[in-house]
């Protein structure tokens, strides 16, 4: 669906004109879980993303806008930010983003019509790219407001509340009481400085990398961004990323971490944290997408084969 005039926008045209230019096209973007509305912006100064979020997620918003504009002069290949305001369109007050588009599509649509050697260069591209991201920290003494309890506090409260949860649903995957005590045994051995939160993309897989002219184009969707330990991030490489394309999972841990091989130590965390998430998952899968349950299922299945259950820690993209 597009649209070729601004009467969807009537209230914000003359905002929308400073940045863009006499406007040719607008197309909805629809793809991904976001509660945000997200729209591609042909004009005569370029192609921009503009997404439009409610007035009372201002302060967030905000600051994903200004740490973005800090990645993206750190070097990172993401959305550029030109603009942030509020403004009231059609009896409703909104907030809404400008940044520039990335031209390209989706790495996880699309990854496996390249060869494998180009998937592992794009992997190191991106590795790069989550270690810069990761290079933001800031120190939580210097900023009382925003957190009461250290990133390991909150990641054991949240994962306490899932457990819960979990007993509640009726659902069982094998040994979970197995990977459970795992949990237990390892996880007051992974924390780390409990004063420094690190920014994290929180998202960062092969649906939001973007791939152009089969090349990597950069990383998009910031919008989940997090503080906390920045081996988090590779969660998701355990569940989206290296069941599509393993040359890009060996890539990306090059990248970032400058070797193949990843340590003990931070294996132990990684695995800590996929244990961790597979109780989270399940719970938020039943109650949100309970259609797509038998995906997730396999999934599991492939991690715990993965980690034979937890007796080992270190993945084979890691060796």
């Amino acid at each position: 669906m597009t649209y070729n005039n601004m009467t969807v926008f009537k209230g914000i045209k003359n905002k929308i004109n400073e940045i863009t230019g006499e406007i040719s096209n607008i197309v909805p973007i629809e793809k991904g879980f976001s509660s945000e509305k997200k729209w591609q912006i042909t004009a005569k100064n370029g192609v921009f993303l503009l997404r439009s979020s409610p007035s009372n997620m201002y302060e967030r918003k905000k600051e994903e806008y200004d740490l973005m504009l800090k990645l993206h002069n750190k070097g990172v290949r993401c959305n550029k930010p030109l603009a942030i305001f509020e403004a009231e369109n059609f009896g409703t007050k909104s907030l809404y983003s400008f940044y520039s588009y990335l031209p390209g599509q989706d790495a996880d649509s699309c990854i496996n019509e390249i060869s494998g050697s180009m998937q592992y260069e794009m992997g190191v591209k991106a590795g790069n790219d989550l270690k810069k991201i990761n290079s933001i920290q800031i120190n939580t003494k210097d900023f009382p407001q925003r957190q009461t309890r250290s990133w390991h506090q909150r990641k054991w409260e949240k994962h306490s509340l899932y457990c819960d949860k979990y007993k509640k649903i009726g659902y069982r995957f094998d040994e979970d009481k197995k990977i459970q005590r795992f949990i237990e045994m390892n996880y007051n051995a992974i924390e780390d400085n409990p004063e420094i939160d690190t920014f994290q993309h929180d998202d960062f897989h092969l649906g939001n990398i973007i791939v152009h002219n089969n090349e990597y184009g950069g990383v998009i969707d910031f919008n989940r961004y997090d503080w906390g330990d920045p081996l988090h991030e590779f969660v998701k490489l355990e569940w989206f990323t290296w069941p599509v394309s393993k040359d890009f999972a060996k890539g990306q841990v090059n990248g970032y971490f400058g070797t193949d091989k990843i340590s003990e130590d931070d294996s132990l965390k990684i695995a800590v944290y996929i244990a961790m998430s597979i109780f989270s998952t399940v719970v938020w899968t039943i109650r949100f997408h309970p259609h797509t349950m038998g995906n997730i299922e396999k999934k599991i299945n492939a991690i715990l084969q993965h980690y034979s259950f937890f007796e080992k820690t270190v993945p084979d993209w890691s060796i």
